[in-house]
């Protein structure tokens, strides 16, 4: 019986694979909606593609989930390594298009290096941390894993994709706090970020009404700053972590000032007045968010129906089958359409993170955690940014968006997440 229970834990997850199965079906259902009325152009074609690419996929994950978890652990290093040389190739002769260095061009197709370093940063983050323990108080231990990480958020971030380089550094933390790092330390370690947004509060709205802001606008600064503090003393922390911290956060809000007035040109400072408030330049920097918000809120409860959007068929939404892809089953598929997707990648998350209870090797919970982080942040972004709550970034939505090296990189991890119990024992 116990044997039974026990074969029954490690086996392989029939509910995450068929959820994945389920996201990719509804994905290519949208990316045809999307793509369907372009009989040339760039996007002729897109959905023929993406059925290839999903088909990849599902094959890609059973191959993922059939290699024994120490060859994940044995080659990591090799994987991080040869992923960064990719980042570098993009930058010294990769395709250029729309400004960015991103691809390469490998036998004829494009293929973005930056997805493949966010699979081998992960296996180099859990391979590092596996008989490793961190903590804030001893900075050495968190040495190596903040060097693995900036390695590829800096040559991501030079070519430029900020929203990539995000995901870097955003999966890092979960699997840190997993490798023993506490919620207070999360908050130490994140607090100059939050410094940052809030420091340019006063700034934003001096340059909105051309004067100068008053005290009120920099109270959210001073009052998270009292918090800060009044969290360091509470939790006893050591004169070395008060001047880590409060001098982390006091030079982030003082070089907010300084970018704001002496490096940022006033166009770009006019996109991220547009991401506060998109009718200030509605045919430029805001359309996007616009068109998107008009295109979900008119799918009202059951939306217009599959292939009849006004938005999508008219193709008034930029980028309408990839970034803001969730904005085409809003419109077609209204609440009811929008709230199962939603539930389905709830379910996939939380089933993934219930999978590292199933395994005690320490390598395959941390890909684990690393793999359901990454895709969390991807889906929390994207619809984040579609509804505008969150700045435009080119963050791609997993198993909705068209893309093949997305594709490829949401099918790996899929594999690990069902990887850790069917293979997590073996060694």
């Amino acid at each position: 019986m116990l044997l039974e229970d026990e074969d029954r834990q490690t086996g392989f997850d029939f509910a995450v694979f068929f959820t994945a199965l389920a996201l990719w079906v509804i994905g290519l259902a949208l990316v045809y909606s999307a793509t369907h009325i372009h009989t040339s152009g760039p996007l002729a074609g897109a959905f023929r593609s993406q059925v290839m690419w999903v088909a990849m996929g599902v094959v890609l994950v059973l191959l993922v989930v059939s290699v024994p978890t120490r060859y994940y652990y044995m080659f990591s290093y090799a994987v991080y390594g040869l992923a960064c040389l990719g980042l570098i190739a993009a930058l010294a002769g990769g395709v250029v298009s729309k400004g960015a260095s991103r691809w390469i061009a490998i036998a004829g197709f494009r293929v973005q290096p930056s997805e493949f370093a966010k699979i081998g940063l992960l296996l180099a983050l859990a391979r590092y941390l596996a008989d490793r323990t961190v903590s804030l108080q001893r900075i050495v231990s968190l040495v190596v894993p903040c060097l693995l990480v900036l390695v590829p958020f800096g040559l991501v971030l030079k070519q430029p994709d900020l929203g990539t380089a995000m995901v870097f550094a955003t999966m890092a933390l979960p699997i840190l706090y997993w490798a023993g790092l506490t919620l207070v330390d999360i908050f130490y370690v994140v607090s100059p970020v939050v410094s940052l947004v809030l420091s340019a509060i006063p700034l934003v709205h001096s340059f909105v009404q051309h004067g100068t802001a008053g005290f009120a606008y920099a109270l959210p600064w001073g009052i998270f700053f009292i918090a800060l503090c009044v969290t360091l003393y509470l939790y006893r922390s050591s004169g070395l972590m008060w001047t880590m911290v409060v001098g982390a956060n006091l030079f982030t809000a003082t070089i907010t000032t300084v970018l704001w007035s002496s490096f940022l040109r006033d166009y770009q400072k006019a996109r991220i007045i547009t991401f506060i408030n998109p009718q200030s330049d509605p045919t430029g920097a805001g359309y996007q968010v616009i068109q998107s918000t008009v295109a979900i809120g008119s799918g009202h409860l059951v939306g217009k129906g599959w292939l009849q959007g006004t938005q999508t068929r008219l193709s008034f939404l930029p980028e309408q089958h990839t970034d803001f892809i969730f904005s085409t089953l809003g419109e077609q598929f209204g609440l009811a359409g929008c709230a199962l997707v939603l539930l389905l990648f709830l379910f996939l998350i939380v089933k993934g993170f219930l999978n590292t209870q199933a395994v005690p090797n320490r390598f395959a919970n941390l890909v684990v955690v690393g793999a359901v982080s990454i895709l969390a942040f991807h889906i929390f972004i994207n619809i984040a940014m579609t509804l505008g709550m969150m700045p435009v970034a080119g963050v791609p939505l997993p198993f909705l968006s068209y893309g093949g090296s997305f594709t490829v990189t949401v099918a790996i991890l899929v594999g690990f997440i069902i990887n850790a119990r069917v293979g997590g024992r073996d060694f």
